[in-house]
């Protein structure tokens, strides 16, 4: 089997390995003659020492030699260095690592620090750079760079022990796929030759603790690659020695054992083969209380028949049958939630009988959970492929190591099958795949599929075998060409999530604390991984309380930092979002760090176009990407959204990797179509209203437009989150002329919906906006709106105080237009103040002032407010006159939240004077208007009107329905409307002689 380094903290015993094994892997003899060459022992030293020598470790040849395969060293001229401090030797350790990249100083005091760091730690940075760069200068050159990020360890790739491994086991492979199995494991050995003990010595900090782990598992991984290799070429007898080290440091490592039994086995020593199991099962039962795994047991089992399968050959013979494989990956304990998709899979399994062959993909973002569901319907099914099951991760994500080729997957799975005999042709390969699975039942877990692509090489043929495929891609293609069932797995519920805590921390700690459980899953956006993390925390401290979990997650700049297992780095949140950002394409990865700027709850694509700077088409087709990579969640509405964790993760690496001047930039982009877009909308709503200056550059590349009314109050609808966040945003940027028009061109869907407690929000940000700017007209704007949204919630006292200091603003600026809205405002705030005929004198001088402009807008807007104010003052007739001419002004000028008010003014009017038809038809034009405007206010104004005129004609369940329906709208819109609702139906009740109990409810 071939073996790459595993990514930090892949899993595998953190114990370290003899550092004697690794030198004895290189001074064993054949047993056998090679040619005419020397016995391959002798030859294998000779090219160890030479190569040493060549790459510096004799202290002669190059240079710069930096080991980090033992005690962290460093070499010039044959001369060793003088590294300093441990902390100093764990910088160097994790500049060596990443050498030619940037390693920013944040990223430095992570990994050596940790959460220990003191306040003074910029300056030990600082300090253990100026060392390094002063030890290495012997070197001669700069081999220690600063760049604008941080910092950057210039060297040659034979000039670190680590990548000089790398390299060697790259050739092995090369020269393994060849055919020649013995030198490969030559050069293996020459490769393990570098360990020198436990890699890193005993540096401090997490980044040394996670790459210790992470080389001592590669290590142990290269052990039974080259046993495999040594085992094929015939060499059993020479392995034996360095496989008996491995057993006696990893006694728990089956693979090591049975690579030990097979060796002892074919070297003619039988009884001590069995003895090794003996021992095995003895400790596995003794220390873990488990028998030894199937892949042992099988193996015991031929060896005690003599199988003839085990002989010393290089294929499985005809008639001899191979072992049967049982690699699924350990199911997790405390698995939860998932009933419907694993009802979905055994539907399908069920549906489909088992033939052809059955292909499933779980698709889903990195965390979400898809591994363990796979594992979970698997093992389930597991008694339904008696022939084996599977195993192999496709690195699709592995942010240190390609995806495995089509040989390497192929060759893997071949091993599991039982052929051992390696085809140089990837046709050879497919073939012998297919002939081995086609008339066998087995099941096969493909882990981390990165394309359609690399899992249809893997396709089993005509099989009655099952294809059971995880991607954080969607797999469209598999489904399109290979009928794949595809599974897109979505975030735990709630009470999932809730569940899932309940196992891990303890039913009675959840329960005591509920509110904080809930909201530790909220923080954690449901997401199974981030969970897990949360709830091992909790659990591995009992004397802690959720509570303390919670406030240490609230903060989102540190969410992601407690979201991380110090003593696995693969198991952070952060870790498993960084692969799947790591096979993005350039301008895809750009993509996602620009969007990781927003602050807001979804993006459009234009708006997202405007970001990015980038043509719509290009940026529509970089945000599937995303969503196909399940990084963005797309939706039907063509809007695009993160989940809360990958966008903390998004803005981190948009910090890291984008220049402040970059990213102010794209900020400011965004605002500006934002400004643009929201102007576009309101001349839509009023396209005559007579707009001011926008005080900013059009964007560029332009902005939304609308065709109809209806159009722009749905943008409105889809936006109003997205533009409270950016009135935030732009304020706190100092963009206070952006700040104060977005919440100020929102009027008319506040005024609708009634939503006025965000509103009034907003206003306030955009006053004080307003008030940093020069010109005072765009206070006295904001003040306008503010009196009407505080009107409006019943707070008439403040709604005065802000129109009469707009008021003063615009007479001393001589702006009839702006003081005409405003005396319109006050003599309406007048109207709910009881104050009828102070409030018609303002309405009339808002009216002389109209006639002078001549608008619509300004012309409907004081007829309404007369009308609205006649109504109320006993004077129906006069109020019929005002809101004839009205609604004629306000249909002219397309002027539909005016049009809807006078329709429900004319409709008391007319009831008022006893016409109760047509006081309907102009309710029921209200409700219609008010049903393409999404104006719900109006609505319910219009439906209160509809159930006094029932109640007059004795129709009460209508005019109950009709009340109900009316309180319900404007209890929500929190209205003060709500309590003459309430009033209505007490009378109701009184009047049919029904109690509150009575009521349906």
């Amino acid at each position: 089997m071939v073996v790459s380094p595993p990514r930090p903290g892949s899993g595998g015993r953190a114990d370290i390995i003899a550092p004697h094994l690794a030198n004895r892997s290189g001074g064993r003899h054949h047993g056998r003659a090679r040619r005419t060459s020397p016995p391959s022992g002798c030859v294998r030293i000779e090219r160890i020492r030479a190569w040493r020598r060549v790459n510096g470790m004799s202290g002669t040849g190059r240079k710069l030699w930096i080991a980090l395969l033992g005690e962290v060293q460093a070499r010039a001229g044959g001369r060793e260095l003088a590294l300093g401090a441990p902390r100093q030797r764990a910088v160097l350790a994790m500049l060596a690592i990443r050498a030619g990249q940037t390693v920013a100083r944040a990223e430095l005091i992570d990994g050596v620090w940790g959460d220990s760091a003191p306040a003074s730690v910029e300056g030990s940075v600082h300090t253990y750079i100026h060392g390094l760069r002063r030890a290495l200068s012997a070197a001669g050159g700069d081999v220690l760079v600063r760049t604008g990020a941080g910092y950057r360890l210039v060297l040659a790739p034979g000039e670190v022990d680590l990548a000089v491994a790398e390299s060697r086991v790259e050739e092995a492979r090369r020269v393994a796929a060849s055919g020649d199995r013995s030198a490969a494991a030559d050069l293996l050995a020459e490769c393990l030759a570098l360990w020198r003990g436990s890699p890193l010595g005993e540096l401090p900090g997490p980044f040394a603790a996670a790459e210790r782990r992470r080389l001592t598992e590669w290590r142990f991984q290269l052990v039974e690659e080259r046993a495999d290799l040594m085992l094929e070429a015939g060499r059993h007898r020479e392995v034996i020695p360095d496989l008996g080290e491995a057993v006696q440091a990893e006694p728990f490592r089956e693979r090591l054992r049975a690579q030990l039994m097979l060796a002892l086995y074919r070297s003619g020593q039988r009884s001590e083969a069995l003895a090794e199991f003996d021992a095995a099962r003895r400790r596995f039962t003794g220390e873990l209380g488990l028998d030894p795994g199937a892949e042992l047991a099988e193996l015991h089992r031929r060896m005690l028949r003599s199988d003839p399968g085990l002989d010393p050959a290089a294929a499985p013979r005809p008639g001899v049958p191979a072992p049967i494989p049982a690699q699924l990956p350990h199911a997790v304990s405390d698995f939860v939630g998932r009933v419907k998709e694993l009802e979905q899979l055994c539907t399908w399994h069920t549906a489909a009988g088992g033939r052809p062959p059955v292909i499933f993909a779980i698709e889903g973002a990195g965390g979400i959970g898809k591994t363990s569901l796979a594992v979970r319907f698997a093992r389930r099914l597991a008694d339904s492929f008696p022939d084996g099951q599977l195993y192999l991760d496709l690195r699709g994500y592995d942010p240190k190591r390609p995806p495995l080729s089509t040989a390497e997957a192929l060759g893997q799975l071949l091993w599991s099958l039982g052929c051992t005999r390696h085809h140089p042709d990837p046709d050879a390969q497919k073939a012998t795949y297919r002939a081995l699975l086609s008339d066998k039942r087995v099941l096969i877990l493909l882990d981390n599929a990165v394309s359609p692509q690399q899992v249809r090489e893997l396709l089993p043929g005509t099989s009655d075998s099952l294809l059971l495929v995880t991607s954080r891609n969607r797999l469209t293609g598999l489904g399109a060409r290979d009928g794949a069932h595809r599974l897109s797995l979505g975030l735990l519920t709630e009470a999932e999530a809730l569940d899932l805590l309940r196992r891990v921390v303890g039913g009675p700690r959840v329960d005591a604390e509920p509110q904080e459980a809930a909201e530790l899953a909220r923080l954690c956006g449901h997401l199974p991984l981030a969970l897990r993390i949360a709830a091992e925390k909790a659990s591995s401290g009992p004397e802690s309380s959720l509570r303390e979990l919670v406030r240490n997650l609230t903060a989102e700049q540190d969410r992601l930092d407690a979201l991380h297992i110090d003593d696995d780095e693969m198991s952070s949140v952060r870790t498993v979002f960084s692969w799947s950002y790591t096979s993005l394409p350039g301008p895809v990865a750009r993509t996602f760090r620009y969007l990781g700027l927003l602050n807001t709850t979804n993006i459009g694509v234009p708006a997202a176009a405007a970001l990015l700077d980038r043509p719509v088409r290009e940026t529509e087709e970089m945000l599937n990407t995303l969503c196909d990579r399940h990084l963005l969640d797309g939706a039907a509405d063509h809007r695009f959204r993160f989940h809360d964790l990958v966008r903390l993760h998004a803005g981190e690496l948009a910090i890291r990797e984008e220049g402040p001047e970059e990213r102010a930039a794209a900020i400011h982009r965004l605002l500006t179509w934002y400004v643009y877009s929201v102007r576009s909308a309101f001349l839509c709503a009023i396209p005559n209203y007579p707009l001011f200056p926008a005080g900013v550059p059009e964007p560029r590349r332009g902005w939304q437009k609308f065709d109809t009314r209806e159009s722009a109050y749905a943008w409105y609808e889809a936006e109003a989150p997205n533009i409270a966040a950016l009135t935030r945003r732009a304020a706190e940027l100092g963009e206070y002329e952006i700040a104060w028009q977005l919440p100020w061109y929102m009027h008319d869907h506040y005024y609708s919906t009634g939503q006025l407690t965000e509103w009034l929000e907003l206003l306030g940000i955009g006053l004080s906006a307003a008030e940093k700017l020069e010109d005072p007209e765009p206070q006295a704007r904001v003040l306008n709106g503010l009196g009407i949204a505080h009107s409006r919630i019943g707070r008439n006292d403040v709604a005065v105080r802000h129109l009469q200091r707009g008021i003063d603003i615009a007479r001393k600026r001589g702006h009839s237009g702006q003081l005409l809205r405003l005396l319109t405002n006050l003599a309406s705030t007048l109207r709910e103040m009881k104050n009828y005929e102070q409030g018609i004198a303002h309405a009339q001088e808002a009216w002389l002032l109209a006639v002078d402009i001549g608008g619509h807008y300004e012309i409907s807007g004081t007829l309404d407010t007369l009308c609205e104010l006649y109504v109320e003052s006993k004077r129906p007739a006069q109020a019929l006159e005002c809101g004839a001419v009205g609604l004629e002004a306000a249909r002219a000028g397309q002027i539909g939240l005016i049009e809807a008010n006078l329709l429900v003014n004319v409709a008391h009017a007319h009831r008022d004077l006893g016409d109760v038809t047509t006081a309907a038809r102009e309710y029921e034009k209200a409700l219609k208007l008010c049903t393409k405007l999404r104006d719900r206010y109006h609505e319910a104004l219009a439906l209160l009107g509809l159930a006094e005129l029932q109640r007059r004609k004795s129709r009460y369940p209508e005019s109950r329905e009709q009340a109900q329906r009316a309180l319900d709208i404007l209890v929500s819109l929190d209205g003060e409307e709500a309590e003459t609702a309430r009033e209505f139906l007490s009378a109701l009740d009184a009047e049919t002689g029904f109690g509150p109990d009575d009521r349906a409810p």
